[in-house]
């Protein structure tokens, strides 16, 4: 893999997807965000986003991930990640819509394999058509890192046809804008003698049911409106949306976890890749005293060189973990380094970044700013750093 700010793909499928996906980015979906002013601190609506899920399905975009039968094209990972870099790179505010991650498939993950013909139909087949959008609802205020210690607690109805669920979710991104959730909650009854093992079950729960509320969340620092607290009291949950087996929803919940720790990587490695070509941009028509562009300066050229390195490294290792990944190798090692290495070198680049644009890059309604706050998210969202740590030293200390 060589370096470019603007990669090229020797695998032809890939190439064309690519060259589609960027016309489509930096043409019809500008336009689109243009006309309707909206910004990444817009307050996004089903009416903004659902005429991006139908072009994007039009396209072969949307689920563009998914086998054929389910409309998709059956991509590899590494495929899939190419696609995710260049909407990463491309500063769109509804990036996220065109291949499914806000609401759509990518969103779904690996649900599809354990629903019922019944939940395909009602739920996840209109999903991956445009029709419906879902969150997934794992996190709790006091469960995040450790997801098992939630407190959302589902306990079946005495005539058996049902659950009832009661508990409060928080981050739900997607919630603004879903029709349902995909919630994990505790079996009533497990987990609370001491040495118990708690037995947690997921389920497809409609938003507009009775004892189910959606509540602004909290904003993140990015300045996105794209989550939601989903709060549950004694809301009735038909036996036909439960996903899986009772004591299945922690495994259903983290099963693809190896997969899409991984595929988290190229979107902000896009996002790096972008803050890195603006700052190269200032660098060449920026002057500093004197008169001579930034970029004639050896401390400035010592800085991009570095940024440009570790962006080559955190994007070389990423590629080589997803090119293993679709040879049918076990990588849980490798994704925990990439997580890792991908989001604590972006963050370094983006200071940087921020430091050779000066006060413009501490602006907000700049791009660099923006793509900071974004950025140093990553640091904390889908694992922290230290979780990643703790990852890797478990596999180093029992794998070898």
């Amino acid at each position: 893999m060589t370096f470019s700010l603007r990669p090229a793909h020797d695998d032809p499928r890939t190439a064309g997807l690519v060259d589609r996906l960027r016309d489509y980015l930096d043409g019809e979906l500008a336009d689109y965000e243009r006309e309707r002013g909206l910004t990444p601190a817009s307050r996004l609506t089903r009416a903004d986003l659902e005429p991006v899920w139908r072009r994007s399905r039009e396209l072969g975009f949307y689920g563009i991930h998914l086998p054929e039968e389910y409309g998709g094209q059956n991509l590899t990972y590494t495929q899939l990640a190419a696609l995710k870099e260049e909407i990463g790179a491309s500063s769109r505010v509804l990036g996220h819509s065109v291949l499914g991650d806000m609401g759509g498939p990518l969103r779904a993950g690996d649900i599809l394999k354990h629903a019922t013909e019944h939940q395909l139909d009602k739920y996840l087949l209109p999903l991956i058509r445009g029709e419906r959008a879902c969150c997934f609802s794992l996190t709790e205020t006091d469960a995040g890192s450790d997801v098992r210690s939630m407190r959302t607690v589902a306990v079946r109805d005495a005539g058996g046809d049902g659950y009832r669920l009661t508990g409060h979710k928080v981050f739900s991104s997607a919630g603004p804008f879903a029709d349902f959730a995909i919630v994990v909650a505790r079996m009533a009854g497990t987990g609370e003698r001491e040495g118990e093992k708690p037995r947690f079950s997921a389920f497809l729960v409609d938003l507009d049911s009775p004892g189910c509320r959606v509540e602004d969340g909290a904003t993140p620092m990015s300045g996105e409106h794209i989550e939601s607290d989903i709060v549950l009291d004694d809301c009735h949950v038909p036996a036909a949306n439960l996903l899986g087996e009772e004591g299945e929803g922690m495994r259903i919940a983290l099963g693809r976890v190896t997969t899409n720790r991984l595929l988290h990587c190229p979107t902000v490695l896009g996002a790096t890749r972008r803050a890195l070509a603006l700052t190269l941009e200032r660098t060449r028509t920026r002057k500093a005293a004197g008169g001579q562009p930034l970029l004639m300066l050896q401390a400035i050229q010592h800085k991009v060189a570095d940024m440009a390195t570790e962006f080559y490294a955190a994007r070389s290792m990423t590629y080589a973990a997803l090119a293993a990944l679709d040879a049918g190798r076990e990588v849980p090692a490798e994704a925990f380094m990439c997580k890792l290495f991908v989001a604590e070198s972006a963050f370094r680049i983006l200071d940087e970044a921020v430091q050779i644009h000066g006060k413009e890059g501490l602006t907000q309604g700049n791009e660099i700013e923006y793509l900071f706050r974004k950025i140093r998210m990553f640091r904390i969202l889908t694992g922290t750093s230290e979780i990643q740590r703790n990852g890797i030293a478990r596999i180093l200390a029992f794998d070898h």
